[in-house]
C-alpha cells in the first residue's frame, strides 16, 4: 500500500465517520485484513480488557478518554509496563474532537484536530 492509496482511505474515514469503528476503520485504512478487523472486534486479539481500550499485539494500543490532558495521557501510555509488553508500534488516545498519537518505536508525536 503506498501512501497515496493510505492518505485516501484516511479521507473516507471522515466521509462517514463512526465513533464507534474509528479505530477499526483506521487500521484498516492503513492496511489490517479485516478478518483481523473482525476478530479485533470480538476481542479475540484485544488484549486490554479495560473499558474504551484496545491493544493490538504489536499494532496499537488506543484509548478513548475525555480529558483536555490528551498530551500528557499519551506520554503515560508511552511508559506503561503493561502496554508495553506487547510491544505497540502506535499508541492513540482521543476524544473525539482532539486525537493524540505516538510512534513508540520512533518517539514522534502527532497532536490533531478532528474535524
Amino acid at each position: 500500500m503506498n501512501t497515496k492509496e493510505i492518505q485516501y482511505n484516511i479521507h473516507t474515514i471522515f466521509d462517514d465517520f463512526s465513533k464507534e469503528n474509528f479505530i477499526y476503520d483506521l487500521l484498516v485504512a492503513y492496511g489490517i485484513s479485516k478478518t483481523s478487523i473482525t476478530r479485533l472486534k470480538k476481542g479475540d486479539f484485544n488484549l486490554s480488557k479495560n473499558e474504551n481500550e484496545i491493544l493490538f499485539k504489536k499494532k496499537v494500543f488506543f484509548k478513548i478518554e475525555d480529558s483536555d490532558m490528551l498530551l500528557n495521557n499519551i506520554d503515560s501510555i508511552s511508559k506503561d509496563k503493561r502496554i508495553l509488553k506487547h510491544k505497540p508500534r502506535f499508541a492513540i488516545v482521543t476524544d473525539y474532537k482532539h486525537l493524540v498519537a505516538k510512534d513508540l518505536k520512533l518517539g514522534r508525536n502527532l497532536d490533531i484536530e478532528l474535524n
